[in-house]
Order: structure tokens, then C-alpha cells, then sequence
């Protein structure tokens, strides 16, 4: 038997984190990291996440607060910092409404109302938190699915609803420049 195996052989853990640290800045990882990171971590875990040294990761993530990419708070005398949700939300209002027409947007928030009626006449209520309210003890995992569908397809509505705004300020600031 041979022992000419790599090290990627041994641990395929190390070797992907090797990898990513090759082929990736500090800064690169920093706001991966804080992109996944959705309730406040101290540097410490963020730093350790994104293999870099803990005041590698306090410049990286200050620098990424100062852009409003990441939001920052203070815990007990700890700063946290975590993904900066409002940014997320834009951003996927802005590519939705620069990657799809007008027409598809619509046409999708028509699928989204129609799903949303479904929903209604399915569980005879108004809202998600009303069929949860009304949800026995024994409910179902089919029950708490149409729960959570229900709210993603609710998000998802307002979601294509903003991006058709979106894009129609932008058409009108683009009128009266």
C-alpha cells in the first residue's frame, strides 16, 4: 500500500477550506460569511468562519457596515455583527426588476394572487397567523408546510409589487432628468 495520499485524501474538510482561502480575498470571505450570518455573531465566530484573523475580520466587517452590507450591535458590552436584511431585500427587488420584463413580473404576481386565494378557500382564513392560531395540537407537517408556503408566497408578492415600483421610479426619474 502506498502512503503517497495528499492531505486532501486525509481531511476533504481542510482541503475545501484551503481552496476557498486560495482562491479568495479576506474581504471576499468576510462578506460571505456575513451574507450567511443571520443573527448578530461576535468577530471571533466570524472570523473564524472566514479563516482570518480576528482584527482582519473587525476591518473587513466595519468597512462592510460602513457600505450597508452588514449591520452592527452591541450585546452585553459585545459588538455583533450580522447581514444587513433591508440590503438583502434590495437587492433582490433591483435584480428582479432588471432581469425580468414588466409583463413577467406581472404575470408572476397574478400566479402569487391566485396561489394566495387558493391558500384562503383551502384553510377558510385571512392570513397565515390565522391558520396557525386555528392549528391543534396534532396539526400535520402538511399543515405547517402550507403555513410556510403561505408566508413565502405573500413575501414573494410584495417582493414582484416592489420591483414593478421600482422600476417605474426609475423610468420616471429617468423622464425628468
Amino acid at each position: 500500500m502506498s502512503s503517497d495520499h495528499t492531505q486532501e485524501d486525509k481531511d476533504p474538510i481542510q482541503a475545501a477550506e484551503a481552496d476557498w482561502k486560495a482562491s479568495t480575498t479576506a474581504l471576499e470571505r468576510i462578506k460571505q460569511v456575513s451574507e450567511q450570518t443571520t443573527t448578530p455573531q461576535p468577530v471571533s465566530a466570524i472570523a473564524t468562519e472566514a479563516l482570518v484573523s480576528e482584527p482582519t475580520a473587525r476591518k473587513h466587517l466595519n468597512a462592510l457596515v460602513e457600505v450597508g452590507i452588514v449591520t452592527q450591535t452591541t450585546e452585553s458590552g459585545t459588538t455583533k455583527y450580522s447581514r444587513d436584511d433591508d440590503q438583502l431585500l434590495y437587492q433582490r427587488i433591483r435584480t428582479l426588476a432588471s432581469d425580468h420584463s414588466r409583463e413577467t413580473i406581472i404575470d408572476e404576481i397574478q400566479n402569487l394572487k391566485q396561489r394566495l386565494d387558493e391558500l384562503k378557500s383551502e384553510y377558510d382564513a385571512v392570513s397565515p397567523e390565522t391558520v396557525v392560531t386555528n392549528l391543534s395540537a396534532d396539526a400535520t407537517e402538511s399543515d405547517w408546510e402550507a403555513v410556510a408556503e403561505w408566508q413565502t408566497v405573500e413575501r414573494d408578492l410584495h417582493i414582484a409589487q416592489a420591483a414593478i415600483n421600482y422600476e417605474r421610479a426609475r423610468e420616471l426619474g429617468r423622464a425628468t432628468e
